[in-house]
């Protein structure tokens, strides 16, 4: 690295020392500057983290490249250019390192400028700051929350007036006036702006309305619970109180919050393993059902046990499938309508066609399903979800909310339970009547470490040349997205994804992550079974053959996408 370049680094270093509140995140950046180590001041200077879908999330540390304190007050700097004096903003946060003095900060910076902020005084799970922007008429909502990353991480997560997450153009606006914005002084001059504290009204009115969206439950039901380390404990407990269910129990070392979650290193219930000790509390409990939230509570997971004595995660399609089916049974009316992601499993769209709703599909990501939940006002959304554990059942929350979700999956096992059912014969059931429906999502790692290059990811598949098959499967549409999006009718933004239709009838969607060295596929085939016992045998074979074409598919990918390793970004 040439000389002037470190030179050039090392004052961009002093001069954010200069303006940076934090004595850990000073004294980090001190150190590099004094063992001269330009790699790592490379890494943190030479980009800064963009403020992307509903905010930014990173690894916490000195630096533009990192989440802390500076990092959070030039975002609160940008969002003021945006909201202009007057406005008015509520910000919640959760147990992370900083999450409160990351909101604090924040808070005084909107105050500089003239922009009030109400701030709650306790950890609080994403959902309830969706509910609460509504609530309070603030015209933007800050959660400060990296949902469900490593302990390493943190971010800020934004929503419009709406409850909704931030999404395009003002995201972009937003982000241009961070990069045009100053380094804000270590000391932030007092303004105008009031800061207000919220006490618990807001939070007591979330716990009241989304008990209030289920009838009296009879509390027959031994469930086992987590929020993995995160902040949903107190709110779910409160909210399944309120409808008499007292029963919960509890994984003893993750249940309060804690920031270095000492036993879910990924704390993400989509991961191997994330739930083994909620399946080893439930299963010594003799639970019925477990339920799992991410550490931030906006999405949801279950796990059930099994006739052989083990138990089994729902996948999120499962789950999908379950409550738009309950949704579905407990509204009514001729202008309902069910909103999924495009990734997600099409027996949504069967369920509700035989309840005569409307079903609409958008790309991934609960920003582009809110927008299309609530584009026409003279239809009425019960359901939204997308298969990454992610559901909407309570229009009071413009998010997904895993809180929510979780009574209502309750609400419904209650009532199989009366009919002498499970939430496998419920499944099963769903399966016999529209066609089983086997579903896998994967992420495929193409490289071990670093960035995916930025490339067009269905024009640059297309220019090597498709494979014939996968799986021993003939290939039979490769295209990019657009196209696919077209001949379907859809009118869906412009998204960097392809889509697979084998000769068996397996559907595959796959797009690189913007976040992981990973392209995410998804699977799915529907085969039309007659009888119960079909089913796993059906399932077994499926799988087998996800298997095949998966493995087929990471060699191409490695192929194709490895040349572009130096591709910068």
């Amino acid at each position: 690295m040439g000389s002037s370049k470190n030179s050039d680094l090392i004052a961009q270093a002093q001069e954010w020392i200069e303006h940076d509140p934090d004595l850990e995140t000073r004294s980090e950046l001190l150190e590099l500057i004094k063992a001269n180590n330009t790699e790592e001041l490379d890494d943190r200077f030479s980009r800064r983290l963009t403020f992307g879908t509903a905010g930014i999330r990173g690894i916490q540390g000195g630096g533009p490249n990192r989440m802390n304190r500076l990092t959070l007050r030039k975002v609160a700097v940008g969002i003021s250019q945006y909201l202009k004096p007057g406005s008015s903003v509520i910000i919640g946060y959760d147990a992370r390192k900083n999450s409160d003095v990351f909101a604090t900060d924040m808070s005084e910076v909107f105050a500089h400028y003239g922009i009030d902020s109400q701030i709650f005084t306790k950890v609080i799970p994403t959902p309830v700051l969706s509910f609460a922007v509504r609530q309070q008429s603030a015209d933007m909502g800050i959660m400060i929350t990296a949902s469900h990353n490593p302990a390493t991480d943190n971010g800020c997560k934004v929503f419009l007036n709406d409850g909704s997450q931030l999404r395009s153009p003002i995201d972009d606006i937003i982000d241009q006036q961070i990069e045009l914005s100053h380094l804000p002084p270590k000391k932030v001059p007092k303004g105008p702006g009031v800061i207000e504290e919220v006490g618990n009204k807001i939070w007591n009115e979330y716990c009241e309305t989304i008990a209030n969206t289920v009838r009296e439950l009879s509390g027959s039901l031994a469930i086992a619970y987590t929020p993995l380390h995160g902040v949903s404990w107190e709110t779910l407990e409160h909210v399944f109180g309120l409808k008499g269910i007292t029963n919960l129990i509890t994984v003893p070392s993750q249940v309060q919050p804690d920031s270095s979650f000492p036993s879910t290193p990924f704390p993400n219930p989509e991961e191997d393993g994330a739930l083994d000790e909620l399946f080893k509390v439930a299963q010594s409990s003799n639970a019925d059902i477990a339920i799992a939230n991410d550490p931030d509570g906006d999405r949801l997971a279950i796990g059930i046990p099994q006739s052989n004595g083990e138990w089994r995660t729902l996948s999120g399609n499962e789950i999908g499938a379950l409550l738009c089916n309950r949704m579905l049974e407990v509204t009514s009316g001729q202008n309902r309508k069910v909103v999924s992601s495009i990734v997600s499993s099409s027996l949504i769209e069967k369920i509700a066609e035989e309840a005569g709703a409307e079903h609409a599909q958008t790309l991934t990501g609960f920003k582009w399903i809110i927008s299309e939940a609530y584009r026409d006002p003279k239809m009425e959304t019960v359901f939204s979800y997308e298969e990454a554990l992610g559901y909407a059942v309570c229009g009071s929350v413009r998010d997904k909310d895993g809180i929510s979700a979780a009574l209502r999956f309750i609400e419904m096992a209650e009532d199989l339970e009366k009919k002498n059912l499970t939430i496998t014969d419920q499944i099963n059931n769903l399966y016999l009547k529209h066609g089983l429906h086997v579903s896998r999502s994967q992420a495929i790692r193409v490289i071990d470490q670093g960035q995916l290059p930025q490339v067009d990811f269905p024009s640059e598949l297309l220019r090597y040349g498709p494979p014939d098959t996968l799986g021993n499967c003939k290939i039979l549409e490769f295209g990019d997205y657009d196209q696919v999006a077209i001949s379907e009718g859809l009118e869906l933004p412009k998204s960097n994804m392809i889509r697979l239709m084998l000769e068996t009838g397996i559907r595959i969607y796959i797009r690189p992550s913007g976040t992981e060295p990973v392209v995410k596929a998804y699977l799915e085939k529907v085969v039309e079974v007659k009888e119960v016992d079909e089913i796993g045998d059906e399932q077994t074979r499926t799988g087998r053959v996800f298997d095949s074409i998966l493995e087929d598919l990471q060699g191409y990918l490695r192929q194709t996408l490895l040349p572009h390793q130096s591709t910068p970004n």
